[in-house]
C-alpha cells in the first residue's frame, strides 16, 4: 500500500469516483425539503444514532425531509436525549423514541421492537448506521479474534437481528408501491486492500453482499441499499487515516442522500441490492440505470468470465 500521507487530499474522493460529479457536501438534487424528497407521515429507525453520522448526518436529515416519527437506537442514552433535543428544534412536533440497545444482543433488540411496534404500526424505513472499527493489528497472525469478531458482531450481526424483526414487522404490509426500505453503511474500504482495516473492511464487505442478498430474498417488496459515507470526522477512524489528512466529507451529505434513496422507492429501485457512495451524483446515477442494470455493477462479485458458454467453438 501506499504511503498514504503522500496521496493527494482528496484521493479518498476520486479513488472510489463512479459519477463525473463528486460531491462532499450536499448538492440541490438531494436536498431533504424539497418535495420530490419528502418523507411526510412516514416512520424510520436510525442505529448508531447517538453520535458521529447518525447524529449529526442521518438523523436530521430524515426530519428535514418531514417524517413523523423517528427511533434512535444506541448504547449511550445520555447521548440520545441531547439528539432527541436537537431534533426537536428542528421541528418541534416530531414524535421520537429513544432507545439504549446493543444491537448484536438479540434479546435486546427484540424487546427494543416490542417498543417499537407499540408505539408505531407502521416502521417504513430501517437505517443499520451502527458500527465499530477495532482492528488491533495489520497483520493476521497477530490479531486478537475477539477483537477481530467484535467488528462481525456489531457491523454484521447487528445489521442481521435488526433487521430480522423489522421485517417481521414489515412483511404483511411491504408492496411493490409500497416497499420495505433498508439502508445498510458499508465502507469503500470493503473494496480496497487495507490491512490495517482488516476486521472492519472484511465485515463491510459482508454487509454489501448480505444487502443484495436480502434484496433477492423479497423480490419488490424490499428495497435493499447498501451505503459507503465515505471519510466523515468521526471517532471510529484510525489514527492511520487521520494522520494522513484526507478531506472529510460534511456528514449532512450522508443524510440527504438516504432521504433521496428512501423518498420515492420507483426512482431508486434499480439501485435495490446494489452499494452507491454518498460522493456519486445520482443524477448521474439515474442517467446510467439502464448501464448499472444490464451489466449487474455496483455488486461485489467474482473478478473472473464464469460460465461455459466462453468454452463454445
Amino acid at each position: 500500500m501506499a504511503d498514504l500521507a503522500s496521496l493527494p487530499k482528496d484521493w479518498i474522493l476520486t479513488s472510489s469516483q463512479f459519477t463525473r460529479k463528486a460531491h462532499i457536501k450536499v448538492y440541490p438534487a438531494i436536498y431533504p425539503a424539497k418535495a420530490e424528497n419528502s418523507l411526510k407521515g412516514k416512520t424510520v429507525v436510525i442505529t448508531g444514532a447517538s453520535r458521529g453520522i447518525g447524529a449529526r448526518g442521518i438523523a436530521p436529515a430524515f426530519v428535514e425531509a418531514g417524517v413523523k416519527g423517528i427511533v434512535l437506537i444506541a448504547t449511550d442514552a445520555a447521548k440520545l436525549v441531547n439528539v432527541e433535543e436537537e431534533l426537536k428544534m428542528i421541528n418541534p412536533d416530531l414524535e421520537t423514541l429513544a432507545l439504549s440497545v446493543d444491537v448484536s444482543s438479540r434479546d435486546q433488540v427484540a424487546k427494543a421492537w416490542l417498543e417499537i411496534n407499540a408505539r408505531y404500526h407502521k416502521v417504513d424505513i430501517l437505517v443499520n448506521n451502527a458500527g465499530v472499527e477495532t482492528t488491533d493489528s495489520d497483520k493476521t497472525h497477530e490479531q486478537d479474534p475477539d477483537i477481530f469478531f467484535r467488528n462481525f458482531e456489531v457491523n454484521v450481526k447487528g445489521t442481521h437481528i435488526m433487521t430480522q424483526q423489522f421485517l417481521k414487522a414489515a412483511v404483511p404490509w411491504a408492496t411493490t408501491t409500497d416497499p420495505a426500505r433498508v439502508i445498510n453503511m458499508s465502507s469503500s474500504s470493503a473494496w480496497g486492500t487495507w490491512p490495517f482495516l482488516a476486521a472492519y473492511s472484511n465485515s463491510k464487505a459482508a454487509l454489501i453482499h448480505y444487502t443484495t442478498t436480502l434484496a433477492a430474498s423479497y423480490p419488490g417488496t424490499v428495497l435493499a441499499i447498501a451505503v459507503n459515507p465515505g471519510l466523515n470526522d468521526t471517532d471510529i477512524i484510525p489514527e492511520t487515516l487521520r494522520a494522513a489528512g484526507f478531506n472529510f466529507n460534511d456528514p449532512a451529505l450522508t443524510g440527504a442522500t438516504l432521504v433521496w434513496l428512501t423518498a420515492d422507492p420507483a426512482r431508486s429501485q434499480f439501485l435495490n441490492g446494489r452499494v452507491v457512495t454518498v460522493e456519486w451524483d445520482v443524477e448521474e446515477l439515474v442517467a446510467r440505470k439502464e448501464e448499472i442494470m444490464k451489466d449487474n455493477l455496483l455488486t461485489m462479485q467474482l473478478n473472473a468470465v464464469l460460465g461455459n458458454g466462453q468454452f463454445a467453438d
